[in-house]
């Protein structure tokens, strides 16, 4: 399968009266090529122990990145907002939030972005069958962020390459004695 650059995938994808695909879809034909290694599990919701949509794991450790896309905004499963943002929140969490929005790729090291998240929607635990966290937009990212993550105008794939290689590069850390 041939590469696409984030802007041909929000072209072919994102930017079209179609609903948007969605995480896993963009999980699969965008950002599974920008890793040195093949993840171990995609997209395991709901398994023991496993966390976040990309998980790379060697025997005693594991990497997880959790994916999210909106046109504007994105919200959390329940499980995963009583699970990460509540004050009931249990390991494993995230390594990352990788979040693509109509004209942003946000790159950010989860326990900043939880910490974010936790600050600036007070997440409560969901005790209904049902339901999902607030929603975050693309604004609220954009006012809080620019000190410690990497917010990437969607056209500037060298920013992109940057991010990807210091992200293989902690996963590599995974298979180091």
């Amino acid at each position: 399968m041939k590469e696409i650059s984030l802007s041909e995938y929000k072209k072919l994808y994102f930017d079209t009266k179609k609903c948007i695909p969605g995480e896993h879809h963009f999980v699969a034909v965008y950002l599974l090529s920008k890793f040195n290694r093949i993840p171990d599990y995609l997209n395991p919701d709901g398994m023991k122990d496993k966390c976040g949509d990309i998980v790379f794991e060697n025997k005693t450790k594991q990497f997880s990145i959790e994916v999210k896309i909106g046109k504007t905004s994105f919200c959390f499963s329940k499980n995963e907002t009583n699970s990460w943002f509540t004050d009931d929140k249990t390991e494993p969490f995230p390594n990352y939030l990788i979040a693509l929005t109509q004209n942003y790729l946000f790159i950010i090291e989860w326990k900043k972005f939880s910490d974010l998240f936790v600050r600036l929607k007070k997440p409560k635990m969901i005790l209904s069958k049902s339901g999902n966290s607030s929603r975050i937009s693309e604004k609220e990212l954009l006012s809080e962020v620019k000190n410690y993550s990497f917010k990437i105008d969607t056209s500037k794939e060298e920013d992109i390459k940057t991010c990807f290689d210091r992200i293989n590069k902690e996963i590599e850390k995974l298979w180091m004695i």
